[in-house]
């Protein structure tokens, strides 16, 4: 008969203790992560103002994921549920944040990466991927189905999923060191004024994400794919180093980009000081804002900016430059701005995430694979931006830049 020491069976156990732990993960009900979604969804502002919209989407999903564990397919469908409160600021993400940075030019950590369950967690459908290319390259140019582009680190295909309204985008070509040919890199879901939930991995370090999209001229305008390879997009920020920069584009015409209005130091100290150099020195008759890919931040921040502009549109012309990343308080920024009588918006719709605010709600689903990011104030000044965003008084083309069409706007004006 064998015998085993304390020792011994105290290591055994340990083993077999992770051996069912690692089981119970693997195989985590999406049931028990929905009902605790439900328990903190229903605390939010969000979910008061709609509740019975909310509701018949709950029991949709309910029976959709009745069979699932936890995984890529429930996280599309506790995503697709989260639509239904029309608050673009409560979102899912993956608690795995993938591959890092320094990781990156590790040759031996990329191979560990590529054993990982979230290295393999994302879909491979079951697509002659020839035969799915002959057909997209017959789409329309504007259709949303189609293959995509981006120089460096792969191309898309992007087709209608049968039987619904969704679309998936799936790998073609790949120079990444996370992501392989045949793998759906994102669903697309569409919801309020044509935006789409993008609902997949990260580019860079496939963490499950869920974010919004928009597709306009062939162009996916938030992650930058394109249908033509070769054509220019000029409705991203022409200075995405810096976040505060002033320009003389003119003798009658000063430029300031403004790219985040962060509330905490060191962006708010840079902030405040950036602004008091403008006291006083905003003389000329013209004044561009470029508040492109200005994901927001709070008003501590820009109430400082917004009192130099209120007092200088008394006299002066304000043309104020937003794109579909200009989102949350940068949003609420150019809406407040654009009651002025002497104030123009021009740009692109702008990310429609605007009428609620986080305040470190922040959960931990119990499978441990999801951290969900709820809202916990409301602001109902802004609730006709939710999902539908600020449709410019000026929408300007993609292809031309964006400055030479503003300056050319100001001289025919």
């Amino acid at each position: 008969m064998l015998k085993f020491n304390n020792a011994t069976i105290n290591f055994l156990f340990f083993i077999i203790s992770i051996s069912i732990l690692s089981a119970q993960s693997d195989d985590c009900s999406c049931k028990k992560d929905l009902e605790f979604l439900n328990e903190k969804i229903e605390k939010t502002p969000s979910y008061k103002v709609n509740e019975t919209v909310y509701q018949t989407a709950f029991m949709k999903t309910k029976k959709s994921i009745a069979n699932l564990n936890s995984g890529y397919e429930c996280f599309l469908q506790l995503n697709k549920l989260m639509l239904s409160l029309n608050d673009r600021h409560c979102n899912l993400y993956g608690i795995d944040k993938g591959l890092d940075k320094e990781s990156k030019e590790n040759t031996a950590a990329i191979e560990i990466f590529k054993t990982s369950k979230l290295y393999t967690l994302y879909p491979r459908p079951k697509i002659d991927l020839d035969s799915l290319k002959t057909s997209l390259k017959k789409e329309p140019f504007n259709s949303v189905e189609g293959i995509y582009y981006r120089k460096d680190y792969m191309t898309l295909g992007v087709y209608k999923i049968p039987k619904s309204d969704s679309f998936r985008a799936i790998i073609l070509e790949s120079q990444n060191d996370v992501w392989e040919v045949g793998e759906v890199i994102y669903t697309l879901v569409p919801y309020g004024s044509n935006y789409l939930l993008g609902v997949g991995g990260s580019l860079t370090s496939k963490r499950m994400i869920a974010y919004t999209e928009k597709i306009k001229n062939g162009v996916f305008l938030t992650t930058q794919f394109q249908k033509d390879p070769l054509a220019n997009n000029y409705s991203v920020s022409i200075h995405p180093d810096s976040t505060y920069l002033r320009d003389e584009l003119s003798n009658e015409t000063t430029y300031l980009k403004v790219g985040s209005f962060n509330s905490w130091n060191p962006t708010l100290t840079k902030a405040d000081n950036f602004y008091q150099s403008l006291e006083g020195t905003l003389t000329k008759n013209n004044l561009v804002l470029d508040l492109r890919d200005n994901g927001g931040g709070g008003d501590r921040n820009s109430n400082g900016l917004y009192k130099i502009f209120k007092k200088y549109t008394k006299q002066n012309q304000l043309y104020v430059l937003v794109n579909h990343r200009t989102a949350s308080n940068a949003e609420q920024f150019a809406f407040k701005l654009s009651g002025f009588d002497n104030c123009t918006i021009l740009g692109n719709r702008t990310n429609g995430t605007a009428s609620y605010e986080l305040v470190g709600a922040n959960y931990t689903l119990p499978c441990e694979d999801y951290l969900a990011v709820l809202t916990s104030k409301k602001h109902a000044n802004y609730m006709e931006l939710e999902s539908t965003g600020i449709e410019p008084d000026v929408t300007l083309t993609l292809e031309e830049s964006w400055l030479t069409q503003v300056q050319n706007y100001i001289q025919e004006k």
